[in-house]
């Protein structure tokens, strides 16, 4: 038996991790979460637990932190071993160049990591192993991914217990599922395109769970915890109609609790917002990005068109749904007029939370290869952040009114009034009072949208500063450390 610790940053439940953790000890390993953030003292925790595996899940911009993490406890741990999986390491697999790194994890981790542990409990050759990458005397050794997994009834529900560990995560009263995996769009600033091509013929991309399997996992976390609403973090819960409206019914009848879901303006009619108002949904989120259809389409490769956008806001507003839209601006070909078109868009639907960021050119996306073709040069990976709320890495000569309009972009929606202002105020340098201006309007929209009180946010937003910072802050106290009732 191996004895794993799975770290993260963020200060919520991560599905990923609850998944691997759970599969982990259906094969008779020992697995146990932690948070390294604000307010608690990882390391410490870590070395009590003696973990003869650390597992790190990362995105870009997040990977600092884990090679951070990863160094500083090898230095005294050498024995440790060290893998990294997530988004980053699997469309930057590079990555296994660092020397704090062992072993990465490409693509879905559940299979891999568990014959991984296997080897290393039992002493066995490593480098066969598919889906893994590592380095032997200088050469990296690539294997290639495995099959998906194509019957996600047959694993574990993710192992929640180990979150009840930290205060701000056990007073949760929300809880987030997924009824799939695979989402069926590529969007060229998403690497869905990246991971289609990588699991070619390895299996059917786009999966879903029987609906009795996904309302008895809400049942199981609703009779644990004191669950007031719900969160599906699918890539695009409505996809399928076939499975979701027998899947709608069975909630009504079955959980009955308030949801919110990502949708898709394309998607949406009268007929599937009726149906999600009826089962309880209260709020949905889609994209718009750009406000500039041409730029939607021809960059963003969105296939949604402007009447999509107003013909969805219409229909969550009939039926009093709350909803809310992703835009970005910093688009390649973007102008600054282009940017205040996807205020206007916005403005014109009034959503219930406008939320925007800095496009990040990410490792494995469409849009990425796009710059470096248009720059003439490759772009750093290491030079992208923790958030995509501060700057962009592509700089031209009106990116930072750009950089600054998203600060203001909420207020801009809410009070159009205020738009003259914001022209001329984006026309200043960037400041921190800019900061503060997007971080009040962000804190209130998750208030609003999260049905969270002022001081769960608090705690939220210390332990969560490298979300609109981009250096990390170290982690000081410790949390208490007791078992999983699931070990």
């Amino acid at each position: 038996m191996a004895r794993i610790a799975l770290l993260q940053n963020l200060l919520t439940e991560n599905l990923g991790l609850m998944h691997l953790s759970s599969y982990l000890q259906s094969k008779g390993h020992e697995s146990r979460i932690f948070i390294d953030v604000q307010g608690t003292n990882a390391f410490a925790d870590v070395e009590t637990y003696k973990p003869q595996i650390l597992g790190f899940s990362c995105t870009t911009g997040m990977h600092h932190w884990a090679l951070e993490f990863s160094r500083a406890y090898k230095s005294s741990h050498p024995d440790a071993t060290v893998i990294f999986g997530g988004p980053h390491p699997t469309f930057y697999p590079q990555i296994i160049s660092e020397p704090q790194v062992d072993y990465v994890c490409v693509g879905e981790g559940e299979e891999a990591v568990v014959e991984l542990a296997n080897a290393l409990d039992g002493g066995d050759d490593t480098t066969n192993i598919a889906n893994i990458w590592t380095m032997i005397d200088g050469e990296v050794i690539q294997n290639s991914v495995r099959p998906l997994i194509m019957d996600l009834d047959s694993l574990p529900f993710p192992d929640r217990s180990y979150y009840e560990r930290y205060p701000a995560t056990a007073r949760e009263t929300s809880k987030n599922f997924i009824s799939g995996r695979g989402c069926a769009y590529k969007c060229n600033f998403c690497a869905n395109h990246t991971l289609m091509k990588l699991y070619h013929g390895k299996g059917k991309w786009v999966r879903f769970r029987s609906k009795e399997n996904v309302i008895e996992e809400i049942k199981q976390v609703k009779k644990r915890y004191p669950i007031r609403f719900i969160g599906f973090s699918d890539d695009i819960l409505i996809v399928n109609r076939k499975w979701l409206y027998p899947f709608l019914d069975l909630y009504r009848q079955e959980i009955g609790l308030p949801f919110l879901s990502t949708v898709r303006a394309n998607l949406v009619d009268e007929e599937l917002v009726r149906a999600l108002k009826e089962a309880g949904c209260i709020s949905c989120v889609f994209g718009v990005e750009s406000g500039v259809e041409k730029i939607r389409q021809d960059v963003l490769a969105k296939g949604v068109t402007d009447e999509h956008i107003y013909e969805s806001a219409r229909l969550f507003k009939k039926y009093k749904v709350h909803f809310g839209t992703y835009n970005m601006v910093g688009l390649p070909g973007e102008s600054l007029e282009d940017a205040f078109q996807t205020v206007k868009i916005n403005a014109k639907i009034r959503p219930d939370f406008p939320w925007c960021s800095v496009l990040q050119p990410y490792p494995g996306t469409e849009i990425r290869e796009r710059i470096e073709k248009d720059l003439g040069r490759k772009l750093p990976v290491d030079e992208i952040g923790g958030s995509y709320f501060t700057s962009s890495l592509v700089q031209d000569r009106e990116m930072r009114q750009k950089e600054n309009l998203q600060k203001f972009f909420h207020l801009a929606v809410r009070y159009p009034f205020l738009q003259p202002l914001i022209r001329q105020l984006i026309k200043l340098p960037p400041n921190p009072l800019f900061q503060l201006v997007f971080q009040s309007c962000y804190a209130l929209q998750l208030m609003k949208r999260s049905k969270i009180n002022f001081l769960t946010l608090l705690r939220y937003a210390i332990t969560s500063r490298q979300l609109f910072n981009k250096k990390r802050e170290s982690s000081v106290s410790p949390v208490r450390d007791e078992p999983s009732p699931a070990s």
